[in-house]
Formats: C-alpha cells, structure tokens, sequence
C-alpha cells in the first residue's frame, strides 16, 4: 500500500500514475520552461528546441486499445516492455528546409525508436543522452514517434548486470526529458574539442574537428562550399575574446572539417576558479549564417607521473565524493533544480570532485559540475562482473561501443571529466587487466585521463589506465595504511587514489566513536583515512557517499531500511549541518579548525533477548527432564540408541504425544534461535550479499536483510516456518511410503522426524554464548565446520528414522536420499546457471571477499 505521504506529494506535484495488473507507470515533475537553459540543449536562432513533455500515451505491445495519456519523464518498475507515443505536428516548409532531431536525455534500460511505423533507430541500453535524426521520406506534418521501452537486465550482456552490489534505484521507461530539435538542412553534427599548452600554459592551440552534415541535397557528393567561423567568448559577454573564420568545401563522404584557433592570456579551469569559455561555430553559406551552435569550453591540463598529479602545472588532490541524483524517485521539485541545489551544497562543503558511480549520470550534473568547479568521474556502470564474463567477446564488444558513444554524447556537455572503466573489479587479475587495458585504449584515443576501481590492491601496472582506485569497506585503519603504502611503493604515488571510502551509519548518533557503525566512529574514522592519504600524498579519495539515496534493494551491508536507503551517507534528506560527520569533512575539506570527536565508551553488541530465548528454552528442557522420569528416558534412548527408539515408534511403543509436541517446540525454538543468531552476526556481511545477489533476485534479499537487521521479528518468523517445516517434512516421508508395500501411520512418521531433531535441544547452551564466539572472530571457522557437521548428524538421524519405520534396507534410503538433495540442489543451481551465471557470480564474490581489506 502507498504511504499518505506518497499520495500527497503524487497530487500536489501532479505525478500521475496508472496500472496494470503488476505495472505502475509513474509520470515526474517535468522541465520548467521559465529556467530553460539555451546552452545545455544547444537552442538559439538557428536551433528551435521543443520540450516534449505532454500528450503522450502509453500502452502495452500486445494491448494497444489500453492507452492512457501521461507526460513524461515517466517511469515503471516491472520487466515488461511498454510502448510510448506521441504525435508530433510539422508543416511542410519545416519538413522540406530543415533537418529533425529527436533527442533523449535519458531511456533505461533500452529502447526502439519508430516513426510513423517505420524503425529508425535501436538504443541498445543505458541512460545516456542520444540524439536520432529523423529521415525526411517518412516524415508527415502529423508524425507519429513511437518508443518500445525494454527494463530487462541479464547477468552475461547488459551493463549493469542483473547482479548490481550497492547501485541506486533508476526505473525504467523515459526517465528524461524528450526533446525535438529543427536545424538547418546543412548544419554542425558533431564538435570534438582539443586543445594543447605551451609549457608555460600562456598559449594554446585550440583544435576542433567539426562533423557537418547535409541533408538538402539528392546529390551527396555534391560538393559545397561554407565558411566555418569560430567565436570564443568569456561567459556574460557579448563581444567574442577569440575567433577565426575558415573557408571549407566538403562533401557527404568527406564531411568532417578540422579548425584551429591559437589562444593566449587563457583563464584556466581549476576548482578554485572555474573559469570558461562559450564556443560558437557558426556555418556560412553564400554569406548567409545557415547554423550556429554553442558548447562550453573549459581549459585545463591534467598530468599524472610517477610522484605526482598535477592540474595546470601545481599539484592537486582529488577531494570527492560519490554522488548518485535518485532521478526516478518521488520528489518536490524537477530533477534539474535537485541536481543543482545538491551539486552547489556539495562544493561548498569542500569537495573539488565527484564520482558518478555506478549509474550514467544525467547530463546536465555534468555541465553544473564544470561551471561550480567540479571535476566530474564518469565511468561505465560495469560492477563486480565475474572474469568469465568478461573475457566473452560479446561482452567485450559492448563494453567498447559503450564507452565511444559515452564519450562521445557526455562531450557535448563537459570536458573537465575523468572516464572510468567500472568498479569491483578483481585486483592482479589478467583478464581483468585486458578488459580494462582494451577500454582505457578507446578512451585514450580522446585524451581523456582514465581510472578503474579494485576490491583489494592493484600492484600490477595496466597498460591504458592512468588511476588505480581502492574501494575500503570500514576495513581497520592500520591495515588500510599498509596497503595503501604497499600500492605506492608498487605504482608510485600519483597513481593511487580511494575509489570509495565507506563506512555505515548503523546507530546514529549515540556518543562517541569507541561504538562502531556510529556517527562518531564514521567521522572519525572518515577523519583519520583523509589524514593517511595526505600523508601519503596520493591523489585524493572519495567518500561513499556524502548525501543519502534510494536504492535499487534492500541491502545488508548498506542497512535495512523500507525505503532501501543505503545507511553508509554522511547526511540524510534533511541536509543537518550539526551532523559530526558532516562537521569533520567540512573541517578537513576546508583545512579549518579541528572538530573534537567524543569517544565515548563501547557498548556490547549481542542482543539481550538472544540470551533470555536461549534460558528460557533451556529452562523448560532442564524441568522436563528432571520431572518427567519416561521424557528422560525416552531422551536418552533417542540420543543415544535411535535405531532402538524409532524401531519402538514404528511398533507403536507408549510415547507421550504431549512430550513430543513440547519436544516439537522447544527444537523449534532452538533452530529459530540458531539461523537468528547467524543471520545477526552476518547483517552487514559483504559475502553473504553478494552470494544471495548471485541469484539475480532482489526479493531475496529484501527479506534476508529485514530478518538479519529485525532479530526479535526474525525469531518469530523463523518459528513458524520451522514449525511448518516439521508437517512439510512428515508428509513428504509419508508421500515415500505408498512406494513401499508396508504401512506406516502417519503419527509415526511425524513422532520420528520430531525426535530426530533432538540434538537441537543440546545447541541451547551453546547458543547462550554463541553470538559473543562469533564477534570474537577467533573461531568462526571452528564454529561453522562443527554447525556444518551438527547439520549432517541430523540429516543422517531423520534418514535412519525413514528406513527403521519404514522397515527397508538402509542402503538405499541413503542412496535415494542423496540422490534426491543433489538433483534437487544441482538443478536449482544448474538452473540459476543457465539463467544468471549464478555459479560465476558465486565465485567472484569469493575471490572479491578474500582480496578485501579485512
């Protein structure tokens, strides 16, 4: 059911939603015409751009009478592809002098462009922004535009992958704004910008290939002759600082122009002076302006050597932190003004950068991200893919054309940008090397400064790669600083950097940073990871991450939350600057007077009731059992002698049916006490989520992560289950027995398969202090092989009971046995294989698990 609060917020910001059966499609607030930005859609005299945002409806494939109007962004939840249309209306002077564009911001997953019927183009899949030429011979002054929208991720081919650890929740559908665009039928397709210093960095040579089309004449190798002029102009003025003017003749084969500009007295890009210049390319043709268009230019020199990382010649470090903008969530105000209000809050606190991780950020937090100052990490959302999975050439292959049409779109809007490969990759793994050597050399072939992300430590150099991140997962201090000097010493200073710095906000502010998963304990510990980078004197670090965000499922390690809120931020919604954590980054960032972080005193994390069950069951055993003189006896002789036991069962032996239905709850009890307790201890255990998200199904862990984090809950469920799973379990063993010619009633079958069980009763006293064992870490390998071992013992006394009651040779109820646990087994994971590479997953997060910083 929807929240009150959700309900208010869809009325008063006119979000529309409409169903069917498992599908929502949920409209967003829209662009606000009244902060239109010329510059960012690229709209001027020239270049008439329309915002189209209303009059669309939308309608199952295979359902089309069920239309419903909305407007877009629109967003849905499910897999099922959906179909969006919208009418657009061109007169025939618009369609026969000028060239149509549509444009998008932004469709996930991925999608196939029709005009009028006709297929026109297929977006492949990410929420990057693209633009499609629209052919002329299909166009009609009433257009029909038609978008088949596919949500649909797999585990072997898209990126992401269907297995996404820690990523923010993007929908599916048209999470962007839809854009139409006329332009002259000879205009600039494409401006790819260079540029090159003198030493000195007082001159320039500014190089622009510009790509131009001609989409007027029949005859394509006909060839034209323009002037190509270029303005260079300081923001805010009117009068150009540089310009040029470049006579040029080019033809359909030949159509792409190389300009250059020689500058000097440049005011250069920095984070402290975010200094840029609006680039004007204007098309002449017979001395008539055919097109103009306008792009920001930021001028800046990024290096990386050995032992040092420099920006215009001075060394810089890299002060960031991720940021992920939840673009299809609910909110109060369009995704524009958010991204500019969080952006602008951001620098002010003092970081210098930000990673967009592991999603494709909106285009327009890149332009805001050059203009505050901010260099902007983009990177391909390719997150702890298995090494199987990458040496595939189809994956490989799509990994690359992501990355050139990436580049090639993001440019549009920003070149002070770093370019990622992805993240959790396998540290000093060959293949992971190739992979990333094989996309760093796409996007070096544009200049562009490259960096990858590890679990564990990358010592090997990568041919491509000029940043090697960490990601460190509230791993101890003295062990971080070991590795990071270890990584420096293998590949110099300049070449290390904290990729994500990540340390969960568990309990709040509770006082003092001796209590782990703190506010204090994060400050601090964020605190002292700064302090070993700049004594380190690597680039830079970034935190994971400074603003809260929705995410994609309920995590473990990132906290159950409801609302699938990773607690790892350092603010919430609220934007409290009383915050500890935010005070310390705000004090380290700024180098401004010291924050004094209490320390406090620790505080014992077993939960009181673990021990009250565990008594309490215990109890009642103890009074059974010195009372009841025949439940001792019977005890004893199912402990110690069960052949014996379960031969008098199947003889219809006197056995109290009131002590066997104790008996039933005590071990249910006892069990539900047992997987709690293991399922608390491993609540923000990385391995263990990883594992489950092997699956490739987020509802796994919606209800893993709320049993782990809700233990008193998770006991009462874990009850009843097992209680369930006593019946279950009699009547499956009973369903055996029409197989065989003798006939066993069906109480004998529930009597044995309770008192099987009984060694469960001797676990309670290991279970008072079991989860104090675990947190002590000494012997958790001990403990798991001896509860692994404890599991056969029972598994081998509920098959005894089987062939005693039902009087047949034990052989082959074992060999049938096992053989039903294997097929059974083997072909859940042979099926999750097939469908996810499960198997794959699996294995990864071990070997990620045994290369973390621990």
């Amino acid at each position: 059911m929807i929240k009150s609060n959700r309900l208010i917020l869809l009325f008063l910001f006119l979000m529309t939603s409409f169903s069917w059966g498992q599908v929502k499609v949920i409209s967003l607030p829209q662009y606000q015409n009244n902060n239109f930005d010329p510059i960012f859609f690229d709209s001027n005299e020239f270049r008439s751009v329309e915002i189209l945002s209303e009059g669309w409806k939308v309608f199952h494939e295979n359902d089309p009478e069920s239309k419903i109007s909305i407007s877009v962004p629109a967003i849905y939840e499910n897999e099922t592809s959906l179909m969006f249309e919208k009418v657009i209306k061109l007169n025939p002077g618009q369609i026969q002098n000028s060239q149509i564009i549509l444009g998008f911001l932004g469709l996930n997953y991925s999608a196939e462009i029709f005009i009028n019927g006709y297929s026109i183009y297929k977006h492949t899949g990410g929420a990057f922004p693209f633009e499609v030429l629209l052919p002329k011979d299909i166009l009609k002054e009433e257009s029909l535009v038609t978008i088949k929208s596919g949500n649909r991720l797999d585990s072997d081919n898209t990126i992401p992958s269907v297995q996404r650890f820690l990523f923010p929740s993007v929908s599916g559908g048209i999470i962007r704004d839809v854009y139409l665009k006329s332009v002259s039928n000879i205009f600039c397709s494409s401006n790819s910008v260079s540029y090159s210093f003198d030493q000195t960095f007082s001159k320039a040579g500014l190089n622009l290939k510009l790509g131009i089309l001609n989409s007027g004449y029949k005859n394509n190798s006909q060839a034209v002759n323009i002037l190509v002029r270029i303005n260079l102009y300081e923001p805010n003025s009117s009068l150009p600082k540089f310009k040029g003017d470049f006579p040029q003749i080019f033809t359909q084969e030949n159509n792409f122009i190389n300009c250059k500009l020689d500058l000097t007295s440049l005011q250069l890009w920095s984070p402290q002076s975010p200094n840029f210049y609006l680039c004007e390319v204007i098309l002449i043709k017979d001395g008539k302006q055919i097109d103009k268009t306008v792009r920001q230019i930021a001028f800046h020199k990024i290096k990386k050597e050995q032992n040092s990382f420099t920006l215009n010649g001075n060394e810089i470090k890299l002060q960031g932190t991720t940021y992920f903008s939840n673009e299809t969530s609910f909110r109060k105000i369009n995704v524009y003004q958010r991204i500019k209000e969080q952006l602008t809050f951001i620098k002010q606190t003092g970081f210098n950068a930000v990673r967009f991780s592991k999603a494709y950020p909106n285009p327009y937090a890149l332009k805001i991200c050059q203009q505050l100052g901010l260099f902007a990490l983009v990177e391909l959302p390719v997150n702890s893919v298995p090494e199987e999975i990458l040496e595939q050439n189809d994956f490989q292959l799509n990994a690359l054309q992501s990355t050139k049409t990436i580049i090639s779109n993001y440019s549009k809007y920003t070149n002070t940008f770093i370019f990622g490969t992805g993240s959790s990759f396998l540290s000093n793994s060959q293949i992971t090397n190739n992979f990333i050597s094989n996309v760093g050399e796409v996007v070096k072939q544009n200049e562009i400064l490259t960096y990858a992300s590890f679990i564990g430590v990358q010592t090997d150099p990568i041919k491509n790669l000029d940043l090697f991140g960490i990601e460190i997962y509230s791993s101890p201090l003295d062990k971080v600083k070991e590795q990071l000097k270890n990584a420096t010493e293998k590949l110099g200073k300049a070449s290390i950097f904290i990729s994500e710095l990540s340390y969960p906000n568990y309990k709040g502010n509770v006082g003092g940073y001796l209590i782990k998963y703190s506010l204090d304990a994060q400050a601090k510990y964020f605190a002292d990871i700064i302090e070993s980078t700049r004594r380190l004197n690597i680039p830079g670090f970034f935190i994971n991450t400074f603003l809260s965000f929705n995410a994609e499922y309920a995590s473990l390690f990132g906290g159950y939350d409801k609302n699938n809120t990773y607690k790892f931020y350092v603010l919430d919604p609220s934007l409290n600057k009383a915050n500890i954590s935010y005070k310390v980054l705000a004090s380290k960032l700024g180098d401004n007077s010291k924050v004094t972080i209490p320390i406090g005193t620790t505080r014992d994390e077993s939960p009181i009731t673990f021990i009250i069950f565990a008594l309490l069951l215990s109890v009642i055993m103890a009074v059974l059992i010195n009372t009841k003189k025949k439940f001792r006896e019977d005890c004893t002789r199912a402990l110690l002698r069960p052949y014996n036991f379960f031969a008098d069962v199947r003889d219809h032996r006197i056995l109290s049916g009131i002590h066997t239905g104790i008996l039933m709850l005590i071990q249910a009890g006892s069990i539900s006490l047992l997987f709690t307790i293991l399922l608390y201890f491993w609540r923000s255990n990385i391995l263990f989520e990883k594992i489950l998200l092997s699956f490739g199904h987020h509802s796994i862990l919606k209800y893993v992560s709320y049993l782990a984090w809700n233990p008193q809950m998770c006991f009462v469920i874990l009850f009843a289950i097992v209680l369930l799973k006593f019946v279950v379990l009699s009547l499956i063993i009973k369903f055996a027995a029409f197989f065989i010619k003798t006939r066993v009633e069906f109480s004998a079958v529930f009597y044995s398969v309770i008192w099987a069980f009984l060694p469960f009763t001797l676990l309670l006293l290991i279970e008072l202090i079991l989860f104090k064992l675990l947190m002590y870490g000494s012997f958790n390998t001990i403990i798991l092989l001896f509860l692994l071992l404890f599991m056969l013992w029972i598994l081998q006394r509920i098959i005894k009971s089987i062939y005693v009651i039902f009087d047949v040779r034990a052989f082959y109820v074992y060999l049938y046995s096992i053989a039903i646990i294997i097929i059974i087994g083997g072909g859940i994971l042979l099926k999750y294989q097939i469908t996810n590479s499960t198997i794959f997953y699996i294995s990864n997060s071990i070997k990620q698990y045994q290369l973390m910083i621990l």
